[in-house]
């Protein structure tokens, strides 16, 4: 019988985001695409851009 390795090389951490991507996706404005810039700079890990950001814009249909 063939014995499998099934141990990981590499633990991938939290990717990188670009916080003036995430504010277009989610139509925050401008001023509050800059204060996010501020406090984390242009790249940060998602679960900061959303704790971080205002409550999203609901979607009336």
């Amino acid at each position: 019988m063939k014995t499998m390795n099934n141990r990981q090389v590499r633990i991938p951490g939290p990717r990188e985001h670009d916080v003036a991507e995430h504010c277009r996706k989610f139509g925050i404005g401008p001023a509050e695409e800059k204060k996010l810039k501020k406090l984390l700079g242009s790249r940060a890990p998602l679960h900061e851009i959303q704790a971080n950001a205002p409550p999203r814009q609901p979607r009336w249909r």
